[in-house]
């Protein structure tokens, strides 16, 4: 039987390890009823050993060796941990291990008991996996059908397996060849000026208008909520209904990385340098009359993905102090102070009229400009990894 048409997803994040260049490609798979149950057991067997091990770490105090040691022995009496292979139940482990790391430096919040549905993905680290052809060989699982739309350069190093609803994909992290070339960023300088009612305002002139696809899918959103709560708990109705909720919500999603990773493509084809605001958008989200239309924009994400597309067409991407752009002119540096609801910057001192948020670009662009002149070395995009490993 042949599989459903594909849509064709751009999934892909870029981490630089010392001197390895790693790309991830995400690929929908097609598996069996079969296929599927087994990938389903995986995830709960493994949801389960997660909130084991916490329950263990919260009681005992236990670390990440002594949970490896535990876990040698809890396989010998459960025969549910025996059928999953080996790394993927270590995998497992260290995700918690992780978990913990991330909220001792102040990244996240302490780990908690995972329900069902909140564990969604399940790792082979090193082996147990192999794509051959238009098939990928899972340990345990068997040979899965892969929709592959575009062709993987390099080593494959990592497969992970995620569930998306009804949906499922693998994401292989891939040790890119040293002699592949990509294709170079263009020679332009740009600044971004992101926004709500223009997601974009460039510093060449270009405004693009935000999309808001929440709005478009806000409609199918509150009628698949009101037909859940009418349905009785733990009816097939009921899943149903769920599910066509959870449906309502990804069709957003998937616009919104669409949206960005298209944008992102085409800023870093044409320009050498892109110069963003350092917003914190985690302070911004804070005023609740704001916080939706924020993450609609998809601000990070934008940003995010350019960097790494930057990185890899020698491109760069600076970030700024996005104090006062909005009130400086961009024509003589004269301090124009304007409310939010004005649109146009119309500067009193040298008469320039133009858009507020491409004036703002302008000032972004001339600000990160200055910026790179007193840099010693190229400034990324900051990341804070957490490994126990040291990678």
């Amino acid at each position: 039987m042949n599989a459903p048409p594909s849509v064709i997803i751009y999934d892909s994040s870029y981490i630089i390890w010392k001197a390895e260049k790693m790309l991830t490609y995400k690929f929908r798979m097609y598996p069996t009823a079969a296929q599927a149950r087994i990938m389903q057991e995986t995830l709960d067997t493994c949801r389960s050993l997660y909130n084991m091990m916490l329950a263990d770490r919260m009681e005992r105090r236990t670390d990440f060796y002594e949970q490896k040691k535990m876990l040698v022995e809890l396989k010998h009496d459960d025969k549910h941990l025996k059928s999953v292979h080996s790394q993927v139940l270590q995998d497992v482990v260290l995700r918690l291990d992780k978990a913990y790391q991330r909220f001792f430096a102040a990244l996240s919040r302490y780990p908690r008991f995972r329900r069902s549905r909140r564990y969604n993905s399940f790792t082979y680290p090193q082996s147990g996996f192999r794509l051959e052809g238009d098939r990928m060989r899972l340990s345990t699982i068997g040979e899965v059908r892969v929709m592959l739309h575009r062709h993987v350069i390099g080593t494959i190093r990592r497969a992970t397996v995620i569930r998306d609803i009804n949906q499922w994909f693998v994401a292989l992290l891939v040790e890119e060849d040293p002699g592949v070339v990509q294709s170079s960023s263009g020679d332009g300088k740009v600044g971004v000026d992101t926004g709500i009612s223009n997601v974009v305002a460039l510093s060449d002139g270009t405004v693009i208008d935000n999309p808001r696809f929440l709005n478009r899918s806000v409609e199918r959103i509150k009628s698949s909520q009101r037909r859940l709560s009418k349905k009785k708990k733990g009816s097939a109705n009921r899943e149903k209904a769920r599910l066509s909720l959870a449906k309502a919500w990804r069709k957003a999603r998937r616009q919104r990385d669409d949206f960005a990773h298209k944008l992102s493509d085409k800023l870093t084809k044409e320009n050498k340098v892109i110069v963003f605001e350092d917003l914190k958008i985690r302070n911004l989200v804070k005023n609740n009359n704001l916080a939706s239309a924020i993450m609609d924009a998809s601000w990070a994400q934008l940003r995010r993905l350019t960097a790494y597309k930057a990185e890899r067409r020698g491109g760069r991407v600076i970030l700024v102090n996005p104090s006062g752009t909005s009130q400086k002119c961009s024509g003589c540096g004269e301090m124009v102070p304007k409310e939010l609801s004005e649109r146009v910057h119309d500067c009193p001192r040298c008469g320039l009229v133009m858009d507020r948020d491409v004036n703002a670009a302008r000032n972004i662009l001339e600000r990160g400009l200055e910026q790179a002149r007193v840099e010693a070395k190229p400034l990324l995009v900051q990341r804070r990894r957490i490994s126990k490993f040291g990678r």
